[in-house]
């Protein structure tokens, strides 16, 4: 292994399968990030129709994340366990409007899962959407 080398650094999972958010949650499952230190949350929109670059509304998505110690009782993530955003409540790390750019969080809290759930508000057509976790730090590598 290299410096420069990720591949074998890392393991990317997938928090929510790629598909059609409109009015309703969409709750990922557990990931376990046991055998590694370190987490990366990427939640990657499509053309969502109220979300362009003229929002309509108040069409927003939130991204809230959770951590468990069991993969049973999840506990919404304060501040002091995320890299990225500049305020946590109830767990939403993130709040958007527009469908741009890809919501990136970085996770260094103590519990060995985590779980994404989006959260949308104002949306009637909606669009594609998919979040992946990317591990990082392993206690061993090559991954």
């Amino acid at each position: 292994m290299t410096m420069r080398d990720l591949h074998n650094t890392t393991a990317v999972v997938r928090a929510v399968r790629p598909q059609t958010i409109t009015s309703s949650n969409i709750a990922g499952s557990g990931i376990d990030l046991q055998g590694f230190n370190a987490a990366e949350i990427v939640v990657e929109f499509g053309d969502i129709d109220e979300m362009g670059g003229s929002p309509v509304g108040a069409a927003k998505l939130d991204t809230q994340l959770e951590h468990s110690d069991d993969d049973v009782a999840y506990a919404d993530v304060a501040l002091a366990d995320v890299i990225g955003p500049t305020s946590v409540s109830a767990g939403i790390v993130s709040s958007v409007t527009t469908d741009a750019d890809p919501v990136e969080v970085g996770y260094i809290g103590e519990k060995r899962y985590i779980r994404v759930t989006l959260k949308p508000t104002g949306l009637t057509n909606g669009g594609p959407i998919a979040a992946l976790v990317i591990k990082g730090h392993p206690r061993h590598a090559p991954q």
